[in-house]
């Protein structure tokens, strides 16, 4: 029997020993109004300052996709990708808290709030 997926529209498959999330909806218009793309670039820029300012050790576990078209990553640790997940998945959901996060995270000169 197939698990529910609690973090739709991400999803966590495993192969071998690398466990890769992936974003089907990418909401590209959000990100089109700070004028990013929306793409798996601008997502991944987002996620990794989010994290550098949230949990800086998680980014070490994790290795961000190049592809533009989609948004992935991967990593050894399927905990650090269900802990990732739950960050985002937080926000995504909520129109106001995505657009909020997008103009604090999707920045590339991004310096943490470590107050």
């Amino acid at each position: 029997m197939k698990q529910k997926n609690v973090y739709q529209p991400f999803l966590i498959s495993s192969f071998q020993k690398i466990h890769t999330l992936t974003l089907s909806d990418m909401k590209w218009t959000a990100f089109e109004r700070h004028d990013f793309l929306g793409d798996g670039e601008d997502w991944a820029l987002l996620i990794e300052n989010l994290l550098t300012e949230k949990n800086p050790q998680l980014l070490s576990k994790l290795t961000f996709g190049d592809e533009t078209m989609m948004f992935c990553i991967r990593s050894e640790d399927k905990d650090a990708l269900h802990e990732t997940a739950q960050m985002v998945f937080a926000f995504y959901q909520d129109d106001a808290l995505l657009d909020a996060h997008i103009a604090q995270y999707a920045q590339y000169e991004f310096e943490p709030d470590t107050a």
